[in-house]
């Protein structure tokens, strides 16, 4: 019988008179059986933890021992223990699968997404509501004539066919109530309190009134907010129980302060920052609660900043199940078939722990770059065909080195090229494998093998238990979780016989899309948590972080499976979803009430700083405002607040100069800020230490000094760093020094640091402009090579047919290369683009016929080397008396029949700014290469003269834009590799961004460069601050003098 009902105020009035009712119930001795109703089991866990503190006056009597905590279902479990034995019970799993079949016989008007998991998702949650109504209540919704509710209680009924092996909540609490023994198997659980009751189902409403009837004592502790609207849920909840009302002098809680700030991780530092002071004044971490009504941002916002403030946390963790490594590597591995075995995914699975195979640990990035380098794209077979054909020309550089003279670089290289070999050979092996463990997945039929094959495949991949010894905890027992899943996933067969590989999958996921645990541990540290956890704490301060309109309270939405229409049909078994706002505004009144009043903190984010979207404050947070100031406050008011009300922070940098700080780094931040405020050099403050650099570059940018921030790193020179290009055996090629005259940044990422960009096969869409200018270029010299071998035409004569067709089958082979190694994207892009490749090299035809009558040029050489491969390097001695060396591989050389040699280095692109070679034949620096081609090719036949063009092959019109090689022009090209080859060595390594492209959103000389990414959005700007930096003089040479007019008379 119930001997007593108390209604009070959450927080420490109801944890006192919980004490009590426990005390009383252990009058006749200390272990008499006392068994406490929660509402969930983080209410039961606190309040076990405070009962049992001694803390409270009461329960410092008789303490805890032989107390239990349960929830309404559990007990139901307990005294249901013997029943339905026969039916197991329904789990997600089973649910989903009788969803499935349902949809599968006849989806009706779902045929469209029957397959879709969100329909599976949304159907499932029908069942479980409509599991709680009885025959009577359906019949009611039945009755209401929409399509709406016919198809809600025909699909419920459908599938609670499916089901009929099996029982609901509904099904048990309703035979825990009905039992004739109710009063026995409640007796060795003693005193029953029903503490802070909660809205339940009507099944479990009806029991819970059963069992405090039955039971040899009994008593009722009812929460209350002081909202009539809020508290009118819980007052039903007791009404169902056969718990009447009772009166309570409940006054509803208000907030002690309101803090308004820019976003949510400013939200959360001021609590950081007030959890310390309160820390500082005597409360205990496990007494301070911070709730919040969405767990996105805050989860993650609340475990960063506490953690960087070195405060002990515990609460929800946001990570899942099937982000752990055994989650992760099941869920990847088994949808590589359907991403067709890209590479990259595949990489996502080695990558992603700690892998074996062969009981071996792998090698996730040797085969990462082994992959990427073979060109593998996507399909399974594309592994083992671009695997070995990469293997087969790494076999032929290891012959052709074989051939070479022994010596320690190299034995180096070819240890390399043997393990390469050794790791391509392991890596399709390791592919095949995987492909035939998922394989057996596939073809598996029943739950119960594919869940088998599912196993294998985590074993074969990760290993078993044994192995797991050095992993995290957390990991190995988020593996074992894994497996649990499949097992309970194996049980299916009953009804699902035969599940698709796409079902396998999706169910799996759905089973892994749990948290994997706690973060921390409970009662260490600072409690956080979602707003309806708070429920039934009790602490010594509360912060309710987000009290923002349109998160608190959640916006209104109806439901379009089962609308609150219907659900006021089910005969008051069915709450309505606009009942969620009155759910929501009793758990943030209990929060509140949870801490003593002068330790209640609101918290408001204005907005997002990353969406710039502006929020009103919750009308709920108003309610306390209006309550502090003695009038009704509303949204377009709260900004006008005074401080004594509201605290607005307007900044972080205000906060740290008008707040208090959380940590050592804050503090020092507020002192800096000061300092600097008054006149301080922020570069050289002493707790500038670690950002000292960090000011530095800021102030240096920003000023017309050329600095170390800006590339000035002559003060850093020295031989071992910077060596002059071209002492010793260091030639240098043409386009390296174009590169530092185009951009002395890009030089000094690329060349002295060797960055440089991933190339990734799978990201090529097409063929690149990279690969197709060297593919044609592979082309052309093949085909003039073999010419001049058999013999060229004569100037005067064109190439004949059988000519041609072996220029068409040259680039077919190429193009196979091209397919073979991964270069050519998608198969649609590579088919236009090798139809025109063809109709290209048909216009080269011509244009070679009419170039070489016209100059009577005859082919004599093509890949002239310069010192690549050869040691007959190009030396050049400059204006200033230094030295240096080139290197380069001319594509074409012809001769005429008097003796001049001209020399054509082939372009793909448009090549526009090879118009303005007449001006500047070296465009500032940018074009070397036809100067550097002329001195070489001048040197290796022994001519007089030359002339040099850049071939635009691509180009109709005028494909040949250069020049007769003289003395003025060498003159000149010295000049401007003096300027280069002084500025490198004098580490001079200036950006030079050009205007800024309002088209490309970038400056004109960063459209197209690898490190666009990497340099200051900004650089327009400081370089036009820097131009007149004395250290950039020597760029001043690479653009010739403007000709005056004295010199124009002259030449007129």
């Amino acid at each position: 019988m119930i001997d007593s009902i108390e209604a009070t105020e959450y927080g420490r009035r109801a944890s006192e008179a919980l004490s009590e009712a426990i005390a009383q119930a252990k009058a006749s001795g200390p272990l008499a059986p006392v068994t406490v109703i929660v509402p969930s089991n983080f209410v039961g866990l606190s309040a076990r933890r405070l009962v049992g503190s001694g803390e409270l006056r009461a329960g410092s009597r008789q303490g805890i021992a032989n107390v239990s905590f349960v929830t309404p279902f559990r007990l139901a479990e307990l005294v249901a223990a013997d029943l339905l034995l026969d039916r197991q019970p329904i789990t997600n799993p089973v649910l989903g699968a009788a969803v499935r079949q349902v949809l599968a016989d006849d989806p009706d008007v779902y045929r469209a997404v029957a397959e879709h998991e969100a329909t599976e998702a949304a159907l499932a949650a029908l069942f479980a509501e409509l599991s709680n109504v009885d025959e009577a209540g359906l019949e009611s919704i039945e009755e209401e004539g929409s399509t709406a509710a016919r198809l809600a209680v025909t699909f419920h009924r459908r599938i609670a066919e499916k089901l009929a092996a099996f029982h609901t909540e509904h099904d048990l609490a309703t035979e825990a109530a009905e039992r004739l023994d109710l009063a026995e198997r409640l007796a060795p659980m003693g005193h029953l309190v029903w503490y802070l009751p909660a809205p339940v189902t009507p099944a479990i409403g009806r029991f819970l009134g059963e069992a405090l009837r039955a039971a040899s004592s009994s008593s009722v502790i009812v929460g209350l907010t002081g909202v009539e609207a809020a508290d009118e849920p819980v007052w039903r909840a007791c009404e169902a129980a056969g718990v009447p009302r009772t009166s309570g002098e409940v006054s509803a809680p208000v907030a002690s302060s309101i803090v308004s700030v820019t976003d949510g991780p400013e939200e959360i530092r001021e609590v950081c920052s007030a959890v310390a002071e309160l820390v500082a004044d005597g409360v205990a971490l496990d007494r301070i609660g911070v709730f919040f009504p969405t767990p996105d941002p805050y989860v993650r916002i609340i475990e960063q900043q506490f953690g960087a403030a070195g405060i002990p946390i515990n609460g929800p963790d946001p990570r899942r199940l099937s982000d752990s490594v055994a989650g992760r590597t099941l869920l990847g591995a088994l949808g590589l078939p359907a991403v067709r075995w890209r590479r990259d995914r595949v990489m996502e699975v080695v990558s992603g722990g700690p892998l074996r195979f062969a009981d071996e640990p792998i090698r996730p990035t040797i085969w990462d770059q082994l992959s990427r380098e073979a060109g593998v794209v996507i399909d399974h077979a594309d592994w083992r065909r671009k695997i070995e054909h990469d293997q087969a020309r790494t076999e032929q550089w290891i012959a052709d080195l074989a051939d070479e003279p022994a010596s320690d670089s190299t034995e180096y290289r070819l240890r390399r090229l043997r393990d390469r070999v050794a790791d391509g050979k392991r890596l399709v092996e390791f592919v095949d494998e995987l492909h035939r463990s998922v394989r057996a997945v596939d073809i598996a039929t029943s739950w119960t093998e594919k869940c088998a094959a599912a196993r294998d495949l985590l074993h074969s991949l990760l290993g078993s238990e044994r192995t797991h010894g050095t992993w995290p905890d957390q990991e190995q027992e988020a593996f074992a979780r894994v497996e649990d899943a499949l097992s309970r996933l194996a049980a299916l067969d009953q009804i699902e016989p035969t599940p698709s590989t796409a079902v396998f999958q999706r169910a799996l996921g759905a089973e892994l899309d749990v948290a994997r645990a706690r973060h921390g541990r409970f009662g260490h540290g600072v409690v956080y948590g979602p707003i309806a956890t708070a429920v039934g704490h009790d602490l010594d301060a509360v912060f309710v972080v987000g009290c923002a309109e349109g998160v608190l309270p959640v916006p209104r939405r109806d439901d379009a499976i089962l609308p609150d229409a219907l659900r006021l049909r089910a005969l008051d078994q069915l709450e309505p979803r606009a009942a969620r706002l009155h759910h929501q505004h009793r758990a943030f009144l209990a929060a509140l009430a949870a801490a003593p009043p002068e330790r209640r903190v609101l918290t408001f984010a204005r907005g997002d700083l990353r969406s710039n979207r502006r929020a009103l404050p919750s009308r709920w947070l108003l309610d306390s405002a209006s309550a502090m100031v003695g009038h009704r406050v509303v949204a377009t008011d709260f900004d006008t607040l005074d401080q004594n009300v509201v605290r607005h922070v307007s900044s972080f940098a205000s906060a740290l100069r008008d707040g208090g700080v959380s940590c050592v780094a804050e503090r020092d931040l507020a002192t800096l800020g000061t300092d600097v405020t008054d006149g301080a050099d922020p570069v050289e403050h002493g707790l500038a230490q670690l950002v000292g650099k960090g000011f530095a570059a800021q102030v240096q940018r920003a000023g017309s000094a050329f600095t170390e921030f800006d590339g000035n790193l002559g003060a850093r020179v020295g031989a071992d760093n910077f060596p002059l290009p071209g002492v010793g055996d260091r030639a240098m090629s043409p386009s390296r020094l174009e590169t530092w005259a185009s951009c002395g940044f890009r030089y000094f990422l690329g060349y002295v640091l060797e960055v440089s960009d991933r190339d990734d096969p799978e990201r090529n869409e097409e063929l690149s402009a990279l690969d197709r200018g060297s593919l044609i270029h592979k082309a052309l010299e093949q085909f003039i090579s073999e010419a001049i071998e058999s013999g060229p035409p004569a100037p005067s004569e064109p190439w004949p047919t059988e000519a041609v067709v072996r220029l068409h089958e040259i680039a077919d082979d190429l193009c196979d290369e091209y397919v073979a190694i991964g270069r050519t994207g998608r198969r649609a892009n590579w088919r236009v683009q090798r139809d025109d490749l063809h109709d290209l090299l048909d216009a080269f035809v011509h244009a070679d016929n009419a170039y070489r009558a016209s100059h009577g040029a005859t082919p004599a050489f093509v890949e002239l080397d310069l010192g690549v491969k050869s040691g007959e390097v190009v030396p050049i001695e400059l204006p200033n008396g230094d030295a240096i060396t080139l290197r380069g591989m001319i594509d074409r050389v012809d001769t005429t029949a008097d003796g001049r040699v001209l020399i054509n280095d082939y372009k793909s692109g448009k090549g526009k700014k090879y118009d303005d070679l007449t001006d500047d034949p070296f465009l500032a620096g940018t074009t070397l290469q036809l100067g550097m081609y002329a001195e070489g090719a001048m040197q290796a036949t022994g001519a007089s003269s030359a002339s040099a063009h850049y071939w635009l092959v691509e180009r109709a019109g005028q494909q040949h834009h250069g020049y007769e090689w003289t003395d003025e022009k060498r003159t000149r090209f010295h000049e401007v590799l003096t300027a280069i080859t002084t500025g490198i060595a004098s580490g001079v390594f200036a950006a030079a961004p050009g205007d800024w492209d309002t088209f490309r959103l970038t400056n004109d000389n960063c459209g197209y460069c690898d490190f666009d990414s990497v340099c200051v959005r900004d650089r327009g700007d400081h370089a036009a601050a820097k131009a007149s930096a004395p250290e950039l003089a020597v760029r001043v040479a690479l653009t010739p003098p403007e000709p005056n007019d004295d010199d124009d008379e002259v030449e007129r």
